[in-house]
């Protein structure tokens, strides 16, 4: 078997073990994988191999799905950002037509109140002219009844045959 091919995984699971410790695991490695390939010692080796390979990936394999995690959370971001972005774009153009909405029905408010103010203006004119006119005309007949009822008291005869206001 080649040692060589599995230096780098063999480095990383010896990683912080004494050099005896690392000579002993390469001596071990050495006697179990001498021998027919069919030999249990052989097989294990293998076996223990792989399981080393494996367990050497392991922190490659986590760094690289952190690395996919992060990228992932990132685009994630981006897009949760212009989905943010459009909803506050949205809801900016709804409120200013709302406020123009708003604007306009202040401005049509305001020209109704002053027309209602301007007949209100053209009622009470109305109002004192007729109040006048009224006046007028009471004082006019008061002055024909006292009139007619002072000729009346000068001739009765006129009275009985004409027709008496009152």
């Amino acid at each position: 078997m080649n040692m060589d091919l599995d230096k780098d995984d063999l480095s990383a699971l010896c990683a912080g073990l004494t050099t005896d410790e690392v000579d002993r695991v390469h001596r071990l490695l050495h006697e179990w994988s001498v021998g027919p390939d069919s030999s249990f010692p052989v097989q294990l080796a293998l076996l223990t191999k792989a399981q080393w390979r494996i367990a050497a990936n392991l922190p490659r394999l986590m760094d690289e799905a952190h690395k996919s995690i992060e990228l992932h959370l990132a685009e994630y971001r981006q897009q949760s950002q212009a989905m943010a972005d459009d909803v506050a774009d949205t809801v900016d153009g709804q409120n200013k037509g709302l406020k123009r909405y708003v604007e306009i029905h202040i401005q049509a408010t305001r020209q109704a109140a002053e027309q209602i103010q301007v007949q209100l203006a053209d009622a009470e004119s109305v109002a004192k002219r007729a109040k006048t006119l009224m006046e007028s005309a009471l004082s006019e007949w008061e002055n024909i009844k006292a009139s007619t009822a002072a000729q009346c008291d000068e001739s009765p005869m006129t009275c009985k045959t004409g027709s008496r206001g009152g």
